[in-house]
């Protein structure tokens, strides 16, 4: 007995011995947290993935605005909502959503999401530092000066707007997994923007309000649309379906084209229904046609959903562009 005793505890010593001479991995993606570190089953891995009901933020076009897809995304019995939320982010809208366009660099893998307090950990492959498909080597140049940094700070910001909404945490820590030669800090930095070298550690973000497209923001995008005559993005604020479905995009520009101008507004906070389904703002509006200015005051305009964008029917935009 007392041999096989001293046998087995040689056989620990040299398992020890040997899982010591490896590699550690890096503290970011072993720290126990939401992914369950537990073994599973085999009959606990086939079961069929749940489906969770999510709002997922992407950019609404080409704007400064994120706006929201309500999707059901699934989620495997050995992964947590919270990665599968972030994948389900890095994959982009999907094709019911085709205004809005996703945010992250081609190849961007999530390695790892972990929790600490009220922190969640997101580490992120390299792939992540680099540069978009459509973006040029020289960005100190033309419209990529802002449109990079743009891109990138709202990436972060879909992270932060789609978890905290979901409840999943107060703030995020990106972290970028970058070999284990690397001896830089793994967290991102404020260079990632810009593309600079500048290392100075980005604080864990926090949700921000104000690039998020609410019905009051789409409301201003809207009139500001028709007052730079900007009929293509006017066309893409309006209702596909309404009391008369909408024509097709060059119809509706000659309509627009053919209509007042308008030279200036305001608008009030609006009210959303109880529902949610419509919103309501009173605009006042300054119109020029027939070479004078008039002005129209307290204009009720109505916002409904489709989706989960808030839109205008084709008709009532026609009588607000009309109106005396």
């Amino acid at each position: 007995m007392m041999k096989k005793t001293r046998f087995v505890c040689l056989l620990l010593a040299c398992a020890l011995l040997f899982t010591g001479c490896m590699a550690a991995p890096p503290d970011s993606l072993i720290r126990g947290g939401t992914d369950g570190q537990s073994l599973i089953s085999a009959s606990t891995a086939e079961l069929a993935p749940a489906e969770k009901s999510v709002a997922l933020y992407f950019r609404y076009g080409n704007s400064a605005y994120l706006a929201p897809e309500e999707r059901q995304i699934q989620v495997q019995r050995n992964e947590s909502l919270e990665k599968a939320l972030v994948q389900a982010l890095i994959d982009g809208p999907s094709a019911a959503a085709p205004a809005l366009t996703p945010l992250f660099p081609a190849g961007t893998e999530v390695l790892a999401v972990t929790t600490q307090d009220d922190t969640l950990f997101i580490t992120f492959s390299d792939a992540f530092l680099g540069r978009y498909a459509d973006e040029p080597g020289d960005t100190a140049i033309g419209e990529w000066r802002t449109e990079g940094p743009m891109r990138r700070q709202l990436c972060l910001d879909s992270l932060a707007a789609s978890l905290t909404e979901a409840g999943l945490c107060v703030q995020v820590q990106v972290l970028v997994y970058q070999g284990a030669g690397k001896s830089t800090s793994m967290r991102l930095q404020k260079g990632f923007l810009n593309r600079t070298g500048d290392d100075t550690l980005l604080p864990p973000l926090t949700r921000r309000e104000d690039c998020l497209l609410t019905p009051y923001r789409t409301a201003s995008l809207l009139l500001s649309a028709w007052m730079a005559q900007d009929w293509a993005s006017l066309y893409d604020l309006t209702a596909q379906e309404g009391a008369v479905p909408r024509p097709s995009e060059q119809t509706a520009a000659d309509v627009f084209a053919a209509s007042q101008a308008l030279t200036g507004f305001s608008l009030s906070p609006g009210t959303v229904s109880y529902n949610g389904q419509t919103a309501v703002f009173s605009a006042d509006l300054t119109l020029r046609g027939a070479g004078r200015d008039d002005t129209v005051s307290g204009y009720p305009l109505l916002l409904i959903r489709e989706g989960s964008l808030w839109k205008m029917d084709y008709e009532k935009l026609l009588g607000m562009m009309q109106s005396h």
